[in-house]
């Protein structure tokens, strides 16, 4: 039977990581139907509104089922709905997951989405116990690239010709992150908590492929 890993919701500096709601649709949805936010998905744009319904039905079973936490991302300073960042796809046995995040532009180069991984890296190794994180980026995609490079993330090699979205084929880098390389230097503030124990890592985890 699956153990239920509760969504936490975290603070940094300047942001808030905490769990969808049914609020978030029409934000959530502009972001997930911007052309250039998607440019390096593993998928196109949505077309219809009825997919961010489905994303947030989505994280509730995450939690419920106890695969991993996806989180919206607010801006401290004003309340704004800046993207979302997830742990998906736990393995217990492996103790491994996969990072994936993606953020709208108006964020991108303001450091948030390293912020935002930051503190929830921080709270994965604890309230997981994971050994190893695991993320894909579009080879193309060098800003995401430097976000898991900050991170600690060590590229451990690529995957030729994997992604096909709207007949244009590209190639990911692989990256990882191993428990005993994660240098923490100060807590998150926690609002939930989780069970002590984890459940894998996957192809393209959450779409982190096209993520900013």
């Amino acid at each position: 039977m699956p153990i239920p890993l509760p969504t936490p919701t975290l603070h940094t500096a300047r942001l808030r990581l905490r769990p969808f709601g049914d609020a978030d649709a029409h934000d959530l949805f502009a972001l997930h139907s911007s052309a250039r936010v998607l440019r390096y998905w593993d998928s196109p744009p949505w077309s219809g509104r009825g997919r961010a319904e489905h994303f947030i039905t989505t994280c509730q079973q995450m939690a419920e089922e106890g695969a991993g936490a996806r989180l919206a991302v607010d801006r401290l300073a004003d309340g704004s709905f800046l993207g979302w960042c997830s742990l998906s796809q736990w393995n217990q046995d492996y103790r491994s997951a996969s990072l994936g995040y993606c953020f709208d532009e108006a964020a991108w180069g303001h450091g948030y989405a390293t912020e935002a991984a930051r503190v929830l890296l921080q709270w994965a190794f604890a309230a997981m116990d994971l050994n190893r994180i695991q993320a894909e980026t579009d080879t193309r995609n060098i800003a995401s690239a430097r976000v898991l490079e900050k991170l600690g993330f060590v590229r451990e090699g690529t995957l030729r010709e994997d992604c096909v979205v709207n007949g244009e084929v590209s190639d990911s880098w692989v990256y990882g992150l191993i428990r005993r390389e994660w240098p923490p230097s100060w807590e998150p503030t926690l609002g939930g908590a989780a069970p002590s124990r984890s459940r894998a890592i996957g192809r393209h985890p959450g779409g982190f492929r096209g993520g900013r």
